[in-house]
């Protein structure tokens, strides 16, 4: 059988990669339920990163591995608004903190070596934090001003074996981080229209390079 023998009869499976993305809609369904249940959280960490960008208060974003690509992408949401916001890569490269201004922390565990390690430094200049993970009760939730607890199979869950099939299609942090990516990018929604923003005026910003 040829190369395009294969191609061809693939096409007339249920192929895995509609179980996959099945699966992430499924879990951000259940978050979206989780979150008009507690939509304090929602509300408290929309109006905190509000009242940073009217008043020019700086947003920090914490975050370590593909959770880091996360933050990246809401840093840069951030910028189209007119925050002026910064990404921590490492803890060699942790920028000077004013007290009151904010972090942003990402990790599904709540667990992450690095990010508890750079956010353990920052405390000492009194930040806000702003936790999102799985684990409201980890040592990083613990830290946070307000945590949000995003439903997702982190890492922690593999160590406890709630391993199966659905495990390998979505692996380790996979459900966190598209729970992350839609739930700042919503977020994100929430500011433009508190701050009367277009489309068009956002990305005059990202077309400006700011």
């Amino acid at each position: 059988m040829d190369e395009t023998q294969n191609i061809e009869s693939a096409d007339n499976k249920d192929l895995i990669i509609f179980r996959a993305i099945e699966l992430m809609i499924d879990n951000l369904k259940k978050n979206v339920e989780h979150m008009r249940k507690h939509h304090e959280y929602v509300i408290a960490v929309r109006d905190r990163l509000l009242d940073d960008i009217k008043n020019e208060r700086r947003i920090f974003i914490l975050a370590s591995g593909r959770s880091a690509m996360v933050g990246q992408m809401f840093q840069t949401r951030l910028e189209h608004l007119g925050a002026e916001s910064r990404f921590i890569t490492n803890s060699r490269s942790v920028p000077r903190v004013k007290e009151g201004e904010t972090i942003v922390v990402i990790s599904g565990s709540g667990t992450t070596p690095i990010v508890k390690a750079v956010l353990e430094t920052y405390l000492i200049w009194n930040p806000y934090v702003i936790v999102i993970t799985s684990y409201p009760l980890s040592v990083i939730g613990r830290l946070g001003d307000v945590t949000v607890k995003l439903i997702g199979r982190t890492k922690t869950d593999l160590a406890r074996r709630e391993i199966g099939l659905d495990s390998t299609l979505t692996p380790e942090g996979t459900m966190f981080e598209s729970a992350a990516l839609s739930f700042l990018d919503g977020i994100v929604a929430e500011l433009a229209i508190a701050l009367n923003l277009t489309e068009e005026s956002m990305f005059d910003k990202h077309n400006q390079g700011i």
